[in-house]
C-alpha cells in the first residue's frame, strides 16, 4: 500500500512538472515607450539594405541598428518577432551590394531584448535633447564650473524600433567618450550596454 502512494505521490507530481512546463508565456513587459513615428528617416539607407521602412514591416516587435551610415561596410543588425524570435545581418560588401548574414545569438533572442529593455531601448532620448552641460564644484574656491564636451566626425549608431504601432528612431555617436566625459549622464552608459546585447547576437 505504501508503494502505491509513493508511485501515485510521483505520478502526480510529474504530470504537475510538464504542465508547468508547458505553459507560455502571454506577454512581454516593455517598460516605458516614447513613441515618435515623424522621427523616422534612413529612407536612402533602407533601400541600399534591402530593408522595407520599419513603419511597414508586418512583425510585432522590430529592432534595427544600424552603423557606418554613408561609410564602406554600412551595416543593420535586425531583431524580429512575429510568432517567434528571429535575428539576421544585413552589410554592403566592397562590391556595393548587400549581403544578409542569419546570426546565432550566444543566449536566447528573448534575453537579450529582456537586457536591452532594461537598459530603456524604447524610451532613450536621441542624443541631441541630452544637456550638453556639466557641472563641476572647484571645493578649493566653492565656485561652480561648467564645461561641455563635442566630437565632430564621430562613428554614429542609429537605432530604429517597432513595437505594436509604437515607433521611433534616435541616433547616437561615439557613446563611449561621452559616456567617459558625461558620466552622470546614465543615457550614453545605457545606450553602451545596448551595444553590447547587439554585439551578442553575433555568437562566439
Amino acid at each position: 500500500m505504501k508503494y502505491f502512494i509513493l508511485i501515485a505521490g510521483f505520478i502526480a507530481s510529474a504530470t504537475f512538472v510538464n504542465a508547468q512546463k508547458q505553459v507560455k508565456t502571454t506577454s512581454l513587459e516593455l517598460g516605458t515607450i516614447v513613441s515618435d513615428p515623424a522621427s523616422l528617416g534612413l529612407e536612402e539607407v533602407n533601400k541600399k539594405l534591402t530593408l522595407v521602412p520599419i513603419n511597414e514591416s508586418k512583425n510585432t516587435i522590430e529592432i534595427r541598428l544600424y552603423s557606418s551610415v554613408g561609410l564602406s561596410g554600412m551595416q543593420c543588425s535586425v531583431i524580429e518577432y512575429d510568432t517567434k524570435w528571429k535575428v539576421f545581418k544585413l552589410k554592403v560588401n566592397t562590391k556595393d551590394s548587400t549581403v544578409k548574414h542569419t546570426l546565432k545569438p550566444v543566449i536566447p533572442v528573448d534575453q537579450i531584448v529582456k537586457l536591452m529593455i532594461a537598459k530603456n531601448i524604447f524610451c532613450l532620448p536621441p542624443q541631441d535633447k541630452i544637456s550638453k552641460g556639466n557641472y563641476k564644484l572647484d571645493l578649493s574656491t566653492n565656485q561652480v564650473k561648467l564645461s561641455a564636451f563635442t566630437i565632430s566626425d564621430a562613428s554614429c549608431y542609429y537605432v530604429q524600433f517597432k513595437v505594436g504601432d509604437q515607433l521611433r528612431e534616435y541616433k547616437y555617436c561615439d557613446p563611449k567618450a561621452y559616456a567617459a566625459f558625461y558620466k552622470h549622464h546614465h543615457e550614453y552608459a545605457d545606450f553602451i550596454a545596448i551595444l553590447k546585447q547587439f554585439s551578442k547576437l553575433e555568437g562566439k
